[in-house]
């Protein structure tokens, strides 16, 4: 085959012929080898940019295919994510949000207060929680229009209880029998732990298990309850109340709060949040009076009030509590040999048992921990006054000792370590922009501290498994 490789000896010859072509010499050159060359280098040339379009068009085709299938693909999966964004969008990718839920179908919630363990007197580090409201006037926070002349910073006295004489958290235990198998309730009970120390200084933060009120006044806003849950119609759902402007929940996952209005009606909510725009929502509730038995509110495990059982500051620095004790366990009975009316759990509601005076069931145990004690059941410090009081133990110990041996206590919810009482939470003040009285009772007494917390010790220098007992229902 003939190369079309010119030789470099051909070289000289052709600008030869081209410097004379340019003189004039040959004439006209355009019939010329010369003219032929140029003309199909040109050709070439235009060949290879058609050809390198053409392949850059096909390119693009198949890239545009490519995305096609890919969108179709993507949308086709919707269905099955139930999200999905648009193919030729590019945004950040969405945060994942929480909510938190009930373990069971039942308007209650499971979590509850948590006390620290008998060896580790407080929770762990905490989280603020963030307050937007404005500082309440002096004039808004000691009017004391609420019920009965409560409100703002007008709290109740010392020797105030809720509830009438007749409810169960107010009557004395002095005649109720010790429940035939007391011991082994007992021993279950203190193999979760002693009774949990009481901490102050949780208020407004993640670690607050407490149950906040708040006693609203005529001037307060009034705004419609809204209940989130989709269990049915809550019993306050669409009410209209009056709400402290700086009324907050418990900082916890509880969420608690309780607002006590003018008229005497108590509204206890559960996961509530501060109200808004006129409303207050929440994920379930209910009311009752203040003035009734103080049972059937929907805000706890025991639908107890959340008035019923906790302990004020109030009543700490005075030395006296005239009520029974609120009672957190681990767990409570998955059966009915408690006896005495107790009931099993209701078709959709939480795993335990209960006996009067609770209204339904908590977390259950599980089956291998048998002798745990029903939702209800009652438990007494079997000791007298002189044996009390010559204990030596602070002043404020033996006040919850003297009301846990006269009344008694009632397990209300299930969580935590094990075994322990509860105090009101110190938001109750510390949204008005007050002090938490728990955290300077702690002060003045020189309580110790554990990771910022006051610690109140509850287990030590009790036998809490020769006098804590366990006694029948009192009658309903």
């Amino acid at each position: 085959m003939r190369s079309s490789r010119r030789s470099p000896a051909s070289v000289p010859h052709l600008l030869v012929v081209l410097a004379l072509a340019v003189a004039g010499v040959f004439g006209p050159v355009t019939g010329s080898a010369v003219a032929k060359d140029a003309t199909k280098s040109t050709t070439t040339k235009s060949t290879t940019a058609k050809s390198a379009a053409a392949k850059k068009k096909a390119a693009a085709k198949r890239k545009a295919a490519a995305k096609k299938r890919k969108v179709a693909s993507k949308t086709a999966s919707c269905h099955v994510t139930r999200y999905c964004k648009p193919a030729n969008v590019t945004t950040k990718p969405e945060p994942v949000v929480t909510t938190p839920a009930p373990t069971t179908t039942t308007p209650a919630p499971t979590p509850a207060p948590a006390p620290a363990p008998a060896t580790i007197p407080a929770p762990d580090a905490t989280t603020p929680v963030a307050d937007t409201a404005a500082p309440p006037t002096t004039e808004s926070i000691a009017s004391g229009a609420g019920y009965a002349g409560l409100g703002g910073a007008i709290k109740p006295s010392a020797t105030w209880r809720p509830y009438a004489s007749s409810s169960p958290f107010n009557q004395v235990a002095s005649s109720a029998a010790t429940h035939p198998r007391s011991a082994q309730i007992v021993a279950r009970s203190l193999s979760w732990s002693l009774p949990a120390n009481l901490t102050a200084g949780s208020a407004d933060t993640t670690d607050d298990y407490g149950h906040p009120v708040f006693y609203a006044q005529p001037s307060d806003p009034l705004v419609t309850l809204h209940a989130t849950e989709a269990w049915g119609r809550a019993t306050i759902e669409g009410m209209q109340i009056r709400v402290p402007a700086v009324a907050r929940p418990a900082g916890g996952d509880d969420g608690h709060m309780t607002i006590v209005t003018p008229d005497g009606w108590e509204y206890d909510l559960w996961r509530a949040q501060r109200p808004a725009n006129g409303q207050l929502n929440f994920a379930w509730g209910g009311r009752i009076r203040v003035d009734g038995n103080g049972l059937g509110a929907d805000a706890t495990a025991a639908k107890f009030g959340n008035l019923a059982g906790i302990i004020r500051p109030e009543e700490l620095a005075a030395g006296q509590i005239n009520h029974a004790l609120f009672i957190v366990v681990k767990c409570t009975s998955n059966d009915t040999s408690f006896g005495y009316g107790t009931q099993p759990h209701r078709a959709g509601d939480m795993g335990s048992s209960y006996v009067y005076p609770a209204g339904k069931g908590g977390a259950a145990c599980a089956s291998t921990e048998t002798d745990a004690p029903p939702m209800g059941a009652r438990y007494v410090l079997a000791m007298t006054d002189a044996q009390i009081q010559a204990l030596a133990v602070p002043q404020w110990k033996k006040t919850v000792l003297t009301a846990l041996a006269h009344y008694g206590g009632y397990v209300g919810d299930t969580g935590g370590p094990g075994f322990g009482f509860q105090f009101e939470s110190g938001t109750s003040y510390t949204s008005y922009g007050m002090a938490d009285p728990f955290v300077t009772y702690a002060q003045q007494n020189n309580l110790p501290t554990w990771q910022g917390r006051y610690v109140y010790g509850m287990p030590n220098d009790v036998n809490w498994s020769k006098y804590l007992k366990v006694v029948t229902p009192p009658a309903a």
